[in-house]
């Protein structure tokens, strides 16, 4: 008997050069979030402890603000995963792919997808403790 020849997914070049404009733009807005911060946060006087109290609270808006903007590639991982448990292929069956992959079935693939789920909530887990311990 012959091994079985590997069975490849295309990429798509359009969707590639979305995914790089997508990452850049992603980057790029979240190196600009802390001078926003800042420029929003401008006191009112000079007096040090106004300007004291003003890093304690932007400490604790910059946590909120970096804790949401991390979700959505997390949520993302989270959602990829439970696709990939839920066909028992890697890349999903039906889903356009950037770059020509193997696939993997079975259950390698399942493998592969739990531990993008658990990868995804441990991060998430991460994150809400360190929203819990700003807030105290």
């Amino acid at each position: 008997m012959k091994p079985e020849k590997p069975e490849f997914v295309e990429g798509d070049k359009r969707l590639r050069l979305n995914l790089y404009l997508f990452i850049a733009a992603y980057l790029l807005l979240a190196v600009l979030l802390e001078p926003l911060i800042d420029f929003l946060l401008v006191p009112g006087q000079p007096d040090p402890i106004a300007v004291m109290a003003m890093g304690q609270k932007k400490q604790m808006i910059a946590t909120y603000v970096y804790s949401l903007w991390r979700m959505p590639p997390v949520l993302f991982f989270l959602w990829y995963g439970w696709r990939v448990i839920a066909s028992l292929r890697l890349p999903p069956a039906g889903m356009r792919f950037p770059f020509t992959v193997q696939v993997i079935k079975g259950k390698t693939a399942r493998m592969f997808g739990m531990l993008m789920i658990l990868s995804a909530l441990l991060l998430l887990y991460r994150e809400l403790l360190l929203l819990v311990n700003v807030a105290n």
